[in-house]
């Protein structure tokens, strides 16, 4: 009974978080009043991807009038203005209660996923994120948040250039990992941009914590790896440890998970002068 009532409040968690980004997303893809192409076959391939809305009405409606946009494989104008519409009425009707921090963290990032998802970046999208921080000013000191509050900073009060439009739609994608107009998938990998990969990197006498879910294994598994190189591992991320590394199946929602918050921790420790470093797994594998 108990494995039954924490696999139910898992799905509902994470059928909450798929919910939250879904509106981010929609509103990031209209945030200009348009819909691209690009940003149409960015949406289909998001919500094919997403089992936790499969009974979500909005998500449902979304799928079938993409489903017949696509059954002549064009996309005319018109079709185009009855998928912006529908998408418009969801993100004034849906109906999403009770907001704690953690789902408008996922709102926001998927804001900045649904204005990344064309490769391009306009005056219109920066203003609408811009107007959505400032009406959740609250959440400023919460990473990622912060990171793309302290990037929007400069553009508050004056237009981008090309250069910085450039610059600022790099970070919107190393955030929040989308690299669809590179792969066509909407898979991610949110964090490699708070990782570095050091010049010189032995395991013998370090401290290490890994957090997330590994290709190379599992938690107990990698950790022997490291500990048979003369590493010590840490279950925790503190002043005690000298690397994090973070398991490659990382979600886009991570911010909200257990092992997001100790990356949170990590962050923090690093960016308040604490010699501490950030790897990948990706990185890692190559010196095991």
């Amino acid at each position: 009974m108990q494995n039954s009532t924490a696999t139910n409040f898992h799905l509902a968690n994470n059928k909450r978080k798929a919910v939250y980004s879904l509106n981010g997303i929609l509103q990031g893809l209209v945030a200009d009043q348009q819909l691209s192409e690009a940003e149409f076959l960015f949406l289909d391939t998001w919500l094919r991807s997403q089992k936790h809305l499969r009974d979500d009405p909005d998500c449902i409606d979304l799928l079938d009038l993409v489903t017949d946009i696509l059954k002549d494989g064009k996309i005319d104008a018109d079709e185009m203005e009855d998928l912006t519409t529908l998408i418009s009425d969801i993100i004034e009707y849906k109906v999403v209660t009770n907001e704690k921090d953690s789902d408008l963290v996922n709102e926001c990032l998927g804001i900045v996923s649904g204005i990344a998802a064309d490769d391009i970046l306009k005056e219109e999208e920066v203003n609408y994120l811009i107007n959505w921080l400032s009406d959740n000013e609250h959440l400023f000191d919460t990473y990622p948040i912060s990171a793309i509050v302290e990037a929007l900073q400069p553009y508050t009060e004056r237009e981008l250039t090309n250069k910085e439009a450039t610059e600022l739609l790099a970070l919107f994608k190393q955030i929040t990992g989308t690299q669809f107009m590179q792969t066509g998938s909407t898979d991610v990998h949110p964090l490699h941009f708070v990782a570095v990969e050091p010049e010189d990197f032995s395991h013998d006498g370090l401290r290490i914590c890994f957090t997330g879910t590994f290709d190379k294994g599992t938690r107990k598994e990698v950790e022997a790896i490291a500990q048979a190189l003369g590493a010590t591992t840490k279950k925790d991320v503190s002043k005690s440890i000298d690397c994090v590394i973070i398991g490659t199946q990382v979600s886009p929602d991570w911010i909200s998970t257990s092992y997001g918050r100790k990356i949170q921790k990590a962050i923090e420790l690093r960016d308040s002068g604490h010699p501490l470093v950030i790897m990948t797994e990706k990185y890692w594998t190559t010196h095991i």
